[in-house]
């Protein structure tokens, strides 16, 4: 299959007949295709030179066609929440055009302006404004078209699926396609930067939405179901060859010499690319490249001395005595030292979050081609752009040559091995001058991905004598120094191990609680520890979905628990005693929302007051209880109620319902919503009681999914229930804004779970994964 098949048919047939018939699919020397919005680029494509669309362009955004359709191009990749039906929505809304009749291109970066891929949460509640704007603006030149045609004012039309009507004479009609339809705008639109663009016209009020607020069938489901859709891992180029990574043994290993010699004669061989510690095999086909790659003898020097804490028990040892490489105080409020002095009851309590990884499903991969001059590189990295730049500074080639086509795939939710396989497959390209596939093995995928960064907490509070929480001191420390950003050309794990330094680490961050509680005084110190070794390592730090937000509200949300059960106050009752204390608001109403959401998740649980012990929590073997736990993140809301049940022969714990509260302003799609909210339920659920890094002094040990066990079906609640709040203090206002729902979604869920396990059993555990050896032990030492 060549590329042209693959871009045309991954798209819906009225989208290939339009590439097809409109000359925007241009078929060059080789392998490569070009699509692009505009008819002009196509010489320039052609020589493999690929301009960036203008987002002060209304064409780079919407194009109408003929048969009265619109694409939608935007700048965003969708990580397999619906966004990508969720920007159609709100485009179609302020268009007013059928869902039905649009389609929406996403990612590839030449012929979509450069939103800077997914991430953050901020698809909606960032980018779905210019979308917005964009959609009314082509509305409104729309409408003047009609007006100058049919020589009546725009007040005097209507439009309703993209049919344009005279109100005084509604056989006076005519369509967009008929007044554009395969031609360009040619209307510059203003904004400083992408964020701020808008046009002329003004967005709808809420109360006009048509479309947004409802639940149109995502239209990327089908594919997937029935296994047409070609994913990024499906990628044939003609000429393409197979590339596989032979890692250092240990951490800190220096690569001393490589026999080809031992893999020469192999089926298939092509060559052996090596460039400081780097090494990669390429063969033919991939299976005989992955036996290359295991045949391959490398002879590597181990470091003098072990360069990785002892496991986690020496991690969290270490992390504890060593000096801080960056620290910060960024909340001191009232006097935390007197408040202490003079409480009633102090509590101190210290937790443990380990290294987690990302694990996809699927290990990371990529398709570069050299063709022409250029390099094409097929991906399903969710920052394409960023993924463009860095490639084109590490290649040392100018960007204008470089493209990434963004692809579905299941590289997702941060900072994944999907940007190192980019690298990796652009650099074997350029060397090779052939279309190259790169792909990680799962020990690969599960011990040199980046992992989510450690933590150690110590946290104080202080009661007064009506049991009121008047003091808390909290102390995060993360093992984050070099955090990785996305497809940074120096901290790549092909440039690192090809030598490649920045001047200094990434200073690498901790996290506070977000919560609205009034606590009148308050401190948090927020430190950061650097490992012996900072570069080549596997325990390499940069985001996992929420960074740093399931660790900080792990420890925060179990301490409110254990300053509640001192206070013997009703953990619910003992949160709203705070919020509804408090008298600060924020821009977003997130005090007022916070009790909106918890009084709505409580109310759907059936949540009745009493403080622990649970008197009923014993039914033979088996243990229940209940917990809570509420954050929220930027601007969204969340509550979460568990209950579970605790064998307390076996120390399984299963998490039986989840109820969750959720608050994200405006809902575009509510099913593609809440199965987004059970999502991410579920990782965190997986989170809190199987995910660590397992390592010894040279290396990580969980390299696949019996040494890094994950939630499976056996584990998954019997029940989720999700409700969804809107606690705006006006709650109808015109300009209800969305905020990003996704990761806020799993912030919560590990502290629930521990909130819950100590209902059910009396034991508190506050280091994750709560997996049943660690929680029999702890129920085996309660009782000893």
């Amino acid at each position: 299959m060549t590329i042209e098949d693959i871009l045309l048919q991954s798209t819906s047939p009225s989208r290939r007949e339009f590439l097809k018939t409109s000359g925007m699919l241009v078929v060059t020397f080789g392998a490569a295709a070009v699509v692009g919005p505009f008819a002009e680029h196509v010489s320039a494509q052609a020589r493999g030179v690929y301009p960036d669309p203008d987002f002060r362009q209304l064409d780079s955004w919407i194009v109408i066609h003929a048969d009265n359709t619109a694409t939608f191009y935007v700048g965003k990749t969708d990580c397999g929440q619906g966004t990508g039906t969720a920007f159609r929505q709100m485009m179609a809304d302020e268009l007013d055009i059928a869902y039905k009749d649009t389609t929406c291109i996403m990612g590839t970066t030449d012929i979509t302006v450069d939103q800077g891929g997914s991430g953050g949460s901020d698809a909606i509640q960032t980018d779905g404004w210019p979308m917005r704007r964009v959609a009314a603006e082509a509305r409104r030149v729309l409408l003047d078209m009609a007006s100058t045609r049919f020589g009546v004012p725009v007040a005097g039309l209507a439009v309703s699926n993209a049919v344009v009507t005279v109100a005084a004479d509604p056989s006076k009609r005519v369509t967009y396609g008929e007044l554009i339809g395969g031609k360009r705008f040619n209307v510059a639109l203003t904004g400083t930067n992408i964020d701020a663009t808008t046009g002329v016209a003004k967005v709808k009020p809420v109360q006009e939405l048509r479309i947004v607020g409802q639940s149109p069938q995502r239209y990327d489901i089908p594919a997937k179901v029935d296994g047409s859709l070609k994913w990024a891992v499906d990628v044939k180029l003609p000429g393409m060859v197979h590339a596989r990574n032979v890692k250092p043994p240990v951490a800190g290993a220096k690569l001393v010499g490589i026999d080809e010699s031992s893999v020469r004669a192999l089926p298939g061989f092509v060559k052996v690319v090596s460039k400081g510690n780097y090494v990669a095999v390429v063969c033919e086909r991939e299976e005989q490249a992955i036996a290359a790659a295991k045949q391959l003898k490398c002879t590597w020097q181990k470091p003098a001395a072990p360069q990785l804490p002892d496991g986690s028990d020496g991690l969290f040892k270490y992390m504890r005595s060593t000096t801080p490489t960056s620290s910060q105080t960024p909340i001191n409020i009232g006097n935390v030292d007197g408040a202490f002095a003079s409480a009633a009851k102090t509590i101190e309590a210290e937790y443990e979050m380990p290294f987690q990884g990302h694990n996809a499903i699927g290990p990371g991969h990529a398709v570069a081609d050299p063709s022409n001059g250029q390099m094409t590189i097929y991906s399903n990295d969710m920052k394409s752009y960023g993924m463009r730049n860095g490639v084109a500074t590490f290649l040392g080639i100018p960007r204008e040559q470089v493209r990434v086509i963004w692809m579905e795939g299941p590289q997702g939710y941060g900072r994944t091995a999907a940007d190192d396989a980019g690298f990796e497959a652009a650099y074997i390209a350029k060397e090779l001058g052939r279309p190259v596939r790169m792909q990680w093995m799962r020990d690969e995928e599960q011990a040199w991905d980046t992992k989510g960064p450690a933590f150690t907490f110590k946290i104080r509070g202080a009661l007064d004598a009506q049991g009121n929480m008047v003091g808390l001191d909290y102390t995060a420390r993360s093992a984050d120094c070099n955090h990785l950003g996305y497809n940074e050309p120096d901290t790549v794990l092909i440039a690192q191990l090809m030598g490649q330094r920045r001047e200094r680490p990434a200073a690498g961050s901790s996290a506070f609680p977000n919560d609205m509680y009034a606590i009148p005084n308050r401190r948090t110190l927020l430190e950061v520890v650097g490992l012996p070794l900072v570069w080549e390592t596997p325990l390499r730090t940069g985001n996992l979905r929420d960074p740093n937000g399931p660790q900080s509200t792990f420890a925060a949300e179990s301490f409110i628990d254990e300053m509640a059960y001192a206070a013997k106050a009703d953990p619910l009752e003992f949160r709203m005693r705070m919020l509804t204390a408090g008298r600060d608001e924020d821009s977003g109403f997130k005090r007022a929302r916070s009790i909106a959401v918890l009084k709505a998740a409580a109310e759907k649980y059936g949540w009745q007051p009493r403080p622990w012990p649970n008197a009923n929590r014993a039914s033979g073997d088996i243990l229940t209880g209940r917990g809570i736990s509420y954050t929220y993140r930027n601007q969204t809301v969340i509550a979460q109620i568990v209950d579970v049940e605790v064998n307390r022969r076996t120390g399984r714990v299963w998490v039986k319902r989840a109820v969750v509260g959720h608050d994200c302003g405006l809902v575009i799609n509510p099913e593609a919503l809440r199965h987004t909210i059970e999502g991410a339920t579920q990782h965190g659920i997986s989170r809190a009681l199987y995910e660590e890094v397992a390592f010894d002094t040279e290396k990580v040990l969980s390299r696949d999914w019996v040494t890094h066990p994950t939630l499976t079906h056996m584990d998954a609640p019997a029940q989720i229930d999700v409700v969804l709040v809107n606690g705006d203090p006006n709650p109808n206002r015109p300009d209800l804004p969305p905020y990003g729902a996704g990761e806020a979604a799993m912030k919560p869920t590990i502290a629930a779970v521990a909130n819950a396990i100590f209902d059910a059993t009396g034991v508190r555990l506050r280091r994750v994964p709560f997996r049943k050896e660690r929680v029999l032990a702890a129920l085996n030492a309660a009782n000893a």
